[in-house]
């Protein structure tokens, strides 16, 4: 093949909008202009999981409570999901003017193709920026050979930059090992083996980086060399199938309800399977009886039911959508059902020849998570893992993080050890050790006070512990005990405020 018929070498150009939340939720609330400012989860508002540069001493993961005891006058507003899928989709659709292949990749951070552009590359950028700052966004952008330089160079360089062809290696040498997605802990065996910026990482021998970070070094040491060889994804128009039924006259009970989602369920099914698609959420809505109502139009009931694995199979849709709406209390009477699912990017799942038992585990695993994230909060499934840092006081020591699919624990390359109501244990690996405290206790967030214990009650203590004395100090006497009620508990004693209170419950 003659050069002038060989495709040009990638080049694709990274947006990088930073704290993308918090400019979305400006454009909803402008009057928070220039105040601290702290967004909390949506549906359970119980951590921060964003905040400006006004909102010193506030991290993500910290409570409302919290935030603003490190931050006063710190305002704190729910996160707007809606506002965003409105705002990521306004700015993808403005940005395939730019380029016909774009990318989101999270909140803040798109891709996009310019190769053929090779000329013209700080004039598409430029005209990137121009098209977030057009809907109110602040943003950055950046040209390399692969997506993780260009996000590196966007998110560092401010404005618009271009690392030359070739150039990814040498223009990632001397920037911190931080913008590596790194695993937890990583970033802190790194900092004590004095690895602190990518040049020093890309010039490691394979075999001492894999011992110490196993199969995760390999990516690194490529990300580190300017080697990011993931392709770009683009996005593509997303059909939403829907399927509706009207009842004759209003119904109060489920039967006929059921029997009436049972066949949109099934004409939703039979779409996503016939294009060969997997739906991994469905959304229902209930049109509630109007008759006696003071609005003219009719009041709805949406429910949102989120499947752990994609499926085409609509009696899984049905059993996971019967106990969302089982549920729902005090419903009244439905004039009306709507339901609607959208087919995510995995395809359905290749059926093996044979069942073999880690099959059946996923499998087992895969539906007891649908039947959790049809029945609770997605908040209330958790997987509890240790959270690695320099210090010894339990709420530390121990991180809740949601889980909402099987592909979760893939990912991490963990394996389950066991399913409760409202929770997955501990995941264990190789690189992440189990917790100093034992797997089976909840820990509580924050501990909750608790009558003094009787002086003869049983107990399994004290343990000392003592902490942060130069910063907020901490005195707490530790017992093993069992509650008025009969629960086995982790309690402890204040020693500088007074007071009990109940830090964790063994299952």
């Amino acid at each position: 093949m003659s050069a002038a018929h060989e495709c040009p070498s990638p080049r694709i150009a990274a947006l990088c909008i930073s704290e993308f939340l918090i400019q979305v939720c400006l454009q909803v609330h402008p009057a928070l202009a220039g105040r601290p400012l702290a967004v909390a989860d949506g549906v359970s508002r119980r951590e921060i999981i964003a905040c400006n540069r006004l909102a010193r001493g506030v991290r993500s993961g910290m409570t409302p409570k919290q935030a603003r005891a490190a931050c006063p006058g710190l305002v704190v507003i729910a996160r707007d999901e809606q506002r965003e899928r409105e705002a990521t989709v306004e700015l993808l659709e403005a940005l395939e003017r730019c380029s016909p292949v774009v990318e989101a990749a999270r909140c803040g951070l798109y891709f996009f193709d310019i190769r053929g552009l090779a000329h013209e590359e700080t004039r598409a950028v430029g005209a990137a920026v121009a098209v977030a700052e057009a809907l109110g966004l602040s943003a950055s952008a950046a040209v390399a050979d692969d997506k993780f330089s260009a996000a590196c160079a966007a998110w560092t360089g401010g404005g618009c930059s271009v690392v030359p062809p070739g150039g990814s290696a040498a223009f990632l040498a001397p920037l911190p090992v931080s913008l590596l997605p790194l695993a937890p802990g990583d970033g802190e065996r790194f900092d004590l083996l004095g690895v602190r910026v990518l040049g020093q990482i890309a010039a490691l021998p394979a075999g001492p980086l894999a011992a110490r970070f196993g199969e995760r070094a390999r990516s690194y040491s490529a990300l580190a060399r300017g080697e990011d060889r993931e392709p770009l994804r683009p996005r593509r128009a997303q059909t939403i199938h829907e399927e509706r039924f009207a009842f004759e006259s209003p119904v109060d009970r489920l039967e006929p309800l059921f029997f009436a989602l049972r066949g949109c369920l099934a004409g939703i099914a039979d779409r996503l399977a016939g294009a060969g698609h997997a739906c991994d959420q469905l959304d229902v809505v209930l049109v509630m009886d109007a008759t006696n109502s003071l609005h003219k139009t009719p009041a709805v009931v949406e429910t949102r039911v989120r499947l752990a694995e994609p499926t085409a199979s609509s009696a899984v849709m049905f059993d996971l959508t019967r106990i969302a709406l089982e549920s729902r209390e005090g419903i009244g009477a439905v004039e009306a059902i709507i339901v609607r699912g959208a087919p995510c990017g995995d395809p359905l799942p290749q059926l093996g020849l044979f069942d073999g038992a880690a099959g059946s585990r996923q499998a087992a695993l895969a539906a007891a998570l649908a039947r959790l994230q049809a029945a609770l909060p997605p908040h209330d499934v958790v997987t509890l893992q240790p959270r690695l840092e320099r210090s010894r006081l339990p709420e530390r020591m121990q991180e809740r993080i949601p889980i909402s699919s099987p592909r979760q624990f893939a990912r991490a390359g963990v394996r389950s050890k066991r399913v409760s109501r409202a929770r997955i244990e501990c995941p264990v690996t190789a690189a992440h050790p189990p917790p100093v405290w034992a797997p089976a206790l909840r820990l509580l967030d924050p501990p909750q006070p608790m009558r003094a214990p009787e002086d003869d009650a049983a107990r399994a203590g004290p343990f000392r512990l003592s902490e942060s004395w130069w910063e907020q100090p901490v005195e707490r006497d530790y017992y093993q005990m069992t509650d008025r009620t009969g629960s086995l508990v982790l309690a402890f004693v204040d020693l500088r405020e007074g007071g009990w209170y109940v830090h964790g419950v063994f299952d």
